[in-house]
């Protein structure tokens, strides 16, 4: 009989092996640093445990929590370093296990050794562009390392959004993302950090779609807001976008999100920079003129109600709209008939109507009929006899070819609706 192994059974036969009698020691080690100060012991202790833990899924899935410990509260940088490049391998070995750390690898970016904030970002790049991590979510904290102390850690992440870039609308998918947790107050940015992050990562914003899409998205963030702060980063962000004729009316048809915060000083000055970008790539003036007007209009009555909505704010600006001129009525040939005619009704009371000449067609004209007495060179028509005169010239003809031995042609019957009294001759001469 073939005994089944079950998966209990199978663990503690692991267990019971050579390297397993490691593992309690290395737990102890690396859960206690005070009964082991010495930084090499802790160190090998870790490297080892992370070794084991990419054998074994069930010693991963016990330690995982003890190695992120260590990752936070670890004195030597050194020891950080390494578990973040172990940390590589194990996210490799069983994604599914290492999905719910996520968070506590991006909090290493704010780390205050230069060399696990360096560490971290090759670790992130490598694992995101290879789609091992998703890239929402956390980005924001990658993004906010554009503007960190150290030049090298800068050029490290603009190489990373440079290879993101390549990927089609990975910057666009996660822009939302990271203007909404970059521009809130508690994440302790300033004003010009975020303004320089902004200018950076809007480059790789160059499709009218992507454009159009995030005007709306920015539009609708708005009435989110809960500082002067945002309002400001929010319409920054709309003046770093290149518009075109969609675009400015996705702005004139949300106008309602933001026409409240209009009355701020920095907010239309955003604005109109958006009004003058626009005005070098669209062509429909009356558009821009009355988006212009708008503006002016909210900001001079200080924004209105704040919770109008889209329909009372256009009731307010009715007479603002600008109209664009009626199109240019075609003149067709009936138009331009009926003109001729009224102006002509007057003269055609005294004339008199003449019928027009029938139509004949070109190729098929009818000869005029001539007269006698127009005849040329003085030709004269043969006159009409009687029948009885006709049939005694015809007998008196016959008798003059028959002397003469000449045969006369045979002439094909006449129709029976014309046959008159010639009808005997054509008898006679049959028989003759």
């Amino acid at each position: 009989v073939v005994k089944k192994w079950k998966p209990k059974q199978w663990y503690q036969r692991r267990v019971r092996g050579y390297l397993a009698r490691f593992v309690p020691l290395l737990k102890q080690i690396c859960s206690c640093p005070q009964l082991y100060p010495c930084h090499r012991i802790q160190n090998a202790a870790v490297l080892a445990l992370c070794k084991f833990m990419l054998v074994s899924s069930v010693l991963c899935d016990d330690c995982i929590q003890l190695l992120f410990t260590l990752l936070e509260k670890s004195t030597d940088e050194k020891t950080r370093c390494n578990i973040m490049i172990l940390l590589h391998d194990l996210i490799i070995r069983f994604p599914n296990l290492l999905v719910n750390w996520t968070n506590k690898i991006y909090a290493r970016l704010s780390d205050e050794s230069v060399k696990v904030r360096s560490t971290t970002i090759r670790v992130l790049t490598n694992l995101i562009l290879n789609d091992m991590i998703k890239v929402k979510g956390n980005i924001s904290e990658l993004a906010g390392c554009l503007e960190d102390e150290d030049p090298k850690i800068r050029s490290l992440t603009k190489l990373f959004f440079a290879e993101l870039s390549k990927k089609s609308n990975a910057i666009y998918n996660v822009m939302a993302d990271i203007i909404s947790h970059l521009s809130d107050p508690e994440t302790g940015r300033s004003q010009d950090q975020f303004q320089s992050i902004m200018k950076y990562l809007f480059e790789f914003i160059d499709k009218d779609k992507q454009a159009e899409s995030l005007v709306e998205k920015l539009c609708h963030r708005f009435r989110a807001t809960r500082s002067d702060r945002q309002w400001h980063d929010l319409s920054f962000c709309l003046s770093l976008l290149s518009y075109s004729e969609k675009s400015v009316k996705k702005l004139l048809d949300n106008i309602a999100c933001y026409h409240d915060k209009l009355a701020d000083e920095e907010v239309y000055s955003n604005f109109t920079v958006i009004v003058e970008k626009a005005r070098k790539n669209v062509k429909n003036e009356d558009l821009l003129n009355d988006f212009d007007t708008k503006l002016r209009f909210c900001h001079d009555k200080g924004g209105g109600d704040a919770t109008a909505g889209t329909d009372e704010i256009l009731s307010q600006m009715k007479d603002l709209i600008i109209k664009p001129p009626p199109p240019a009525a075609r003149q067709t040939r009936t138009r331009s008939r009926k003109k001729k005619e009224s102006s002509s009704d007057e003269d055609e009371e005294d004339m008199e109507f003449e019928a027009p000449a029938p139509r004949t067609r070109p190729g098929k004209r009818k000869p005029a009929p001539v007269s006698s007495e127009e005849s040329d060179d003085g030709l004269e028509l043969p006159t009409i006899h009687n029948s009885a005169e006709s049939s005694a010239d015809s007998e008196d003809f016959e008798k003059s070819v028959r002397k003469k031995g000449g045969r006369k042609k045979p002439q094909p019957a006449p129709p029976a609706s014309r046959r008159t009294r010639s009808g005997t001759t054509g008898r006679r001469n049959r028989k003759s």
